[in-house]
């Protein structure tokens, strides 16, 4: 279909370059967009004839009696392999012959760019209500993800991995930078992407299928992300990414944002990139109901409050970090090992547990820390 904005758009644009009057006409041979504005609307009988006959070019001479036809040269305008209409310059025939080829060739390129650019919005538009599908949940059919992936050319097999990056203060234009990630080597057909309506970008990360990916992946978005750090080191941008959980079934993806999600909230000063099965621990401890931990340790907290309180927090705090290393927690806490080891036999004492050798033990005094510490 040949629109009339887009005709009237030619039109206008030709003007300022040339003399002729031109006129473009629709499928039914009528006058859409002129540079006469009376025969707009009017019935051209030669245009006509072209669509109708299929053919290549009518000459229009002075003598020809064609209904609403003035003498000129009128060609027909294809597009997608197809005749959508007919262009026509007045004059002279033989002198404005080479003018409507030029003419014709480029209202054709001019419709292959506006379908070109309709195509990529409609793409973008489709590629966004995807996306939210993807990171909200609302689907439940799965069946209804696979058709909009295939859609745009997305397959479910591949495993993929989410990447949250934030970019903070002034002169971080997001859609810039995504565009930059897109252009390296790196980035393939199979990599979903776009920014988020909060500004930030989402990179939904296809991951190579082989045996050692998930011991090798940090390196695997490490080496995808360099080009973009090193552009931000010289930049000056400041940045933040948040890496998710590997899912290869999209109905999981909205998990696997919502884990990078939970890294930018909870994990503020953690570092300029935080991966999210760093910090399982802490994640399946915050599901867990405030109710139920008071249920379990309110008892323990009302006789365990003010330095005993503190020292529990700090010694347990720091062995644990530390993975139950007294020689490296002593040295974070400034103390002599043998003051740390005092202090943790009078909690082993307490309890009567070894977190060190049992690990029902150590399970215990971790998730009692984490309610003393008030979830933190």
């Amino acid at each position: 279909m040949l629109y009339n904005e887009i005709a009237e758009k030619f039109i206008t644009r030709l003007t300022a370059y040339t003399k002729y009057n031109i006129n473009i006409m629709d499928d039914k041979g009528i006058i859409i967009a002129s540079r006469n504005p009376e025969r707009v609307g009017t019935f051209h009988e030669a245009a006509f004839d072209i669509i109708s006959n299929n053919k290549e070019i009518i000459h229009v001479s002075p003598d020809d009696r064609m209904l609403g036809t003035k003498p000129g040269v009128n060609l027909p305008l294809h597009h997608q392999n197809r005749v959508i209409g007919v262009i026509g310059v007045t004059g002279d025939p033989e002198e404005v012959h080479p003018i409507a080829l030029i003419v014709k060739m480029s209202m054709e390129t001019m419709l292959d760019y506006e379908y070109q650019r309709e195509q990529t919005s409609k793409r973008q538009s489709q590629k966004e209500h995807f996306v939210y599908r993807l990171t909200s949940g609302a689907v439940r059919d799965p069946g209804e993800l696979k058709k909009e992936a295939a859609g745009l050319g997305y397959s479910e097999g591949p495993m993929r991995i989410p990447i949250l990056i934030r970019l903070e203060g002034e002169g971080a234009e997001p859609q810039e930078v995504l565009d930059r990630i897109k252009g390296e080597v790196l980035h393939t057909s199979q990599d979903i992407s776009l920014v988020t309506r909060e500004g930030e970008i989402l990179i939904y990360k296809c991951l190579p299928e082989e045996k050692n990916i998930f011991s090798d992946y940090k390196y695997l978005i490490g080496e995808y992300l360099h080009p973009f750090m090193m552009r931000a080191a010289q930049d000056k941008l400041v940045y933040r990414f948040f890496v998710g959980s590997i899912q290869d079934q999209f109905h999981y993806y909205a998990a696997a944002y919502d884990h990078c999600r939970w890294l930018e909230k909870e994990l503020p000063g953690k570092g300029r990139g935080i991966f999210f099965y760093d910090y399982v621990d802490a994640y399946v401890k915050g599901l867990v109901p405030d109710i139920e931990y008071h249920r379990m340790f309110n008892c323990v907290k009302k006789r365990f409050a003010g330095k005993e309180r503190d020292r529990y927090l700090e010694t347990v705090g720091s062995l644990k970090r530390n993975n139950y290393n007294m020689t490296a927690a002593s040295r974070e806490l400034f103390v002599h090992k043998n003051t740390l080891t005092f202090r943790f036999d009078k909690i082993r004492n307490l309890f009567d547990m070894n977190p060190v050798r049992n690990a029902g033990d150590r399970e215990f005094m971790e998730y009692l820390l984490y309610y003393l510490s008030g979830g933190d």
